[in-house]
């Protein structure tokens, strides 16, 4: 369809006005590609609908999805954006256009949409990439943060602040004035129908299930924290179950990766296949990775190497490229009693141990018989308990916690302080049984044969 050129274009007052959005003329003689990728990013710069991401030097649009049972959107991550998706994208905000002179030496517009070739230059111009936002993460929930010396909250959409981006429909704190003694209250009522070895256990869980909401208090996004090991003495006692409440909560999903030990008899784990896994997760925007159901020994090299360092390197696969990700990974894993694992390994984990002494698991009958869509459905109220922790911990004075943890002192003194605060145990409390139970086996060993010795010559 061909349009007569009129009066100056009305600027764009975005997608669905009734306006008529701007054209722009396509690169042709006498116009060159540098000019129109400028007319092209000042418009794109002020949508937020494409960001530049510093990480990987791509652009990228923030993934959705629709679900299929309910039809709700559900944001799950960077999805970097290819020549025809960018083409679309851009004809939903202008039109390009070419000119035309007919016999009367008239100049019409035609409707005309870039090509492939012209997409793949733009994406690639600096002029673009630098003028739209800078995003670097994704809050799949409003995190309190520590700005400036003041408790804030990412704002939703794009927060050039953090160079963020948080979702529209994201769960938010409805209840900023909730009473410690409600906060824990629904947080038993997470936790009630789990079969918990010990009190200190279920304190553990709670540690798990708050951890995640701590990163905006730390010294950096990537401040490193352990990871959580959910560990049951058999099958069906609820290890994932438990562990998919964090999933659910944060990304409103439970999402389950495959084991890190790669064979019950092997002494070393596969850490080419990890790398990939973890590079992948990074690169998509992911927050948490929970292992589940892990057998045999575990002994990572790769992943007791990511779990405290601060930033994440490795080449792409098929390129040689080398990026660099500031490493804001929360982990997780779940096994049964017997799953072996090296020293290092456990001095960089808290044990969440669950024990089930009933023959028949499924015939267990809980206070909320769907806990996982019973969390999905009061994600704000959970966020809220959460909080509760955390201002109840600053109106106290932020008061570190009294028990030290070398390998992630910054948890040890938040999280630890925030626990005490509340009246839990401190996660940092040292687990005197673990190497008792299983795991790190040539630890318990050694152990057994110095007693022994001291027996026979004290």
């Amino acid at each position: 369809m061909e349009t007569k050129i009129g009066e100056e274009v009305k600027k764009n007052l975005g997608e669905g006005q009734d306006e008529q959005p701007i054209q722009i003329i396509l690169p042709a003689k006498g116009k060159l590609i540098s000019e129109f990728a400028s007319e092209v990013a000042n418009i794109m710069k002020e949508k937020r609908k494409l960001f530049y991401r510093i990480n990987t030097r791509d652009i990228v649009e923030i993934g959705m999805i629709k679900l299929q049972k309910d039809g709700s959107e559900m944001y799950y991550g960077f999805r970097i954006v290819t020549p025809p998706r960018f083409i679309t994208v851009c004809e939903q905000f202008f039109e390009p256009v070419t000119q035309k002179i007919d016999f009367g030496s008239n100049i019409f517009l035609l409707k005309k949409s870039m090509g492939s070739e012209l997409a793949n230059i733009l994406l690639a111009s600096e002029k673009l990439q630098h003028s739209l936002p800078q995003v670097i993460r994704i809050f799949t929930v409003p995190l309190p943060i520590l700005y400036n010396n003041e408790l804030t909250f990412p704002k939703k959409g794009y927060d050039a602040r953090f160079s963020s981006w948080c979702p529209h429909d994201s769960p938010e704190i409805n209840n900023e004035k909730m009473t410690l003694e409600e906060a824990k209250e629904i947080i038993e009522k997470i936790f009630k129908g789990f079969c918990f070895k010990t009190n200190e256990d279920k304190d553990m869980a709670i540690a798990a299930l708050l951890t995640p909401f701590l990163r905006g208090l730390y010294p950096s996004f990537s401040t490193r924290t352990p990871v959580f090991f959910y560990e049951a003495n058999r099958e069906r006692a609820g290890k994932d179950y438990c562990a998919g409440i964090v999933g659910i909560l944060y990304e409103n999903y439970a999402i389950q990766d495959p084991p890190i030990s790669t064979s019950e008899n092997a002494k070393t784990n596969n850490t080419d296949e990890l790398r990939k896994r973890i590079l992948a997760a990074l690169i998509s925007g992911r927050k948490r990775i929970h292992f589940s159901n892990n057998k045999g020994f575990i002994n990572n090299a790769v992943f007791e190497a990511v779990t405290t360092a601060e930033t994440y390197s490795d080449r792409i696969l098929g390129k040689s490229e080398t990026i660099t990700f500031d490493n804001e990974l929360d982990f997780s894993l779940s096994g049964n009693t017997g799953v072996g694992y090296t020293a290092d390994f456990a001095n960089r984990c808290r044990f969440i141990k669950l024990f089930l002494d009933i023959e028949d698991a499924n015939s267990r009958i809980f206070e909320i018989s769907d806990l996982h869509k019973w969390v999905k459905e009061h994600r704000s109220d959970i966020l809220s308990a959460l909080w509760t922790l955390i201002r109840n911990w600053f109106e106290k004075g932020k008061v570190p916690g009294k028990v030290p943890f070398t390998s992630f002192p910054e948890w040890a003194s938040i999280c630890g302080g925030i626990m005490e605060s509340a009246g839990y145990t401190n996660p940092c409390t040292a687990d005197l049984d673990v190497s008792l139970i299983g795991g790190d086996n040539e630890s318990s060993d050694m152990k057994a044969l110095f007693a022994l010795c001291y027996l026979k010559h004290p």
